[in-house]
């Protein structure tokens, strides 16, 4: 079931939503803890790392109500 955020009234039941999404994804590690950005000379793992955080990033705005964003 998808609990979009609305507000304080349904945050807790929304978060519990969304991070389950992102665990699925493989991404819980992006949103949980911080993993740095590698550096610039390795093209190929710079490249993963921004896929990642952006896939992260768009369930999570995926989860939340327009009015909201």
């Amino acid at each position: 079931m998808n609990y979009s955020l609305e507000g304080s009234s349904n945050f807790i039941v929304s978060k519990d939503d969304m991070e389950e999404m992102i665990d699925e994804n493989g991404l819980l590690d992006y949103v949980k803890t911080n993993i740095p950005k590698l550096g610039s000379t390795d093209a190929h793992n710079l490249a993963q790392w921004k896929k990642y955080v952006a896939k992260a990033r768009r369930i999570i705005l995926e989860e939340v109500r327009d009015e909201i964003v």
